[in-house]
């Protein structure tokens, strides 16, 4: 193993590195999806007004916040196949592992926005005769968003960062990528140095752009329905 940083091994391997990179955002943006979807379920379950709806979401709450994710990706893709019989690939068992652990934050998230909420913006849409559903679309969550939108990109950008372990079910993933080049070329400093800076750069991408432009967009939008 020769001295000194060579740079010329990482470019020779940038365009495997980066493919990799694709495939974990990828994989982030899915599991997003699914914990939007799947914490706005959770949520409203949390914020009915019966117990036995209200029991089990704060019980899936409680159980995936205290989850690790390292074990729960793995139990997802080897566990769930000797349960159920059920055979996920790596790709799918990583999206539905990341989106139901981060989907028990993101019901938090929706739950705190909504009870941001002045209470006189329920009352007021009561004496108006909305339906639970119009009152909640068109004058409770438009008034959430501001406080959602901000702790949800903050979760994706995390999200974004624990995709890092989807490599272990053979995802390939910029880390699995990493990981092949390193001990292929004896050069764990040099690959593990760019994917440190490879994974900034994308967070910085989401937090300092991506962020920004999301809750500019929501501002406008809600500006205009006023």
């Amino acid at each position: 193993m020769g001295k000194g940083f060579q740079w010329s091994i990482i470019l020779d391997s940038l365009e495997l590195m980066l493919q990799g990179a694709g495939i974990a955002v990828g994989v982030a943006l899915a599991a997003m999806v699914v914990a939007l979807i799947l914490g706005a379920v959770v949520a409203s379950l949390r914020l009915s007004r019966f117990w036995f709806l209200r029991a089990p979401a704060f019980a899936y709450i409680q159980f995936f916040r205290g989850t690790s994710l390292f074990v729960f990706i793995l139990w997802i893709f080897f566990g769930l196949t000797i349960v159920t019989g059920i055979r996920l690939g790596p790709f799918v068992a990583a999206v539905i592992a990341l989106g139901m652990l981060n989907s028990a934050y993101m019901a938090e998230i929706y739950r705190s926005g909504l009870s941001a909420v002045r209470p006189g913006q329920y009352e007021a849409s009561r004496a108006l005769g909305l339906t639970r559903f119009y009152m909640y679309w068109d004058v409770i969550f438009p008034q959430a968003v501001p406080v959602i939108i901000p702790a949800a990109m903050n979760l994706f950008t995390d999200l974004l960062k624990d995709s890092s372990l989807i490599g272990v079910i053979g995802v390939a993933d910029l880390m699995r990528v990493t990981q092949r080049l390193a001990n292929f070329h004896f050069r764990p400093l040099e690959f593990y140095t760019t994917a440190a800076l490879i994974y900034a750069a994308i967070i910085l991408f989401v937090s300092r752009v991506l962020v920004v432009r999301v809750e500019r967009y929501f501002r406008r939008s809600q500006a205009r329905s006023i």
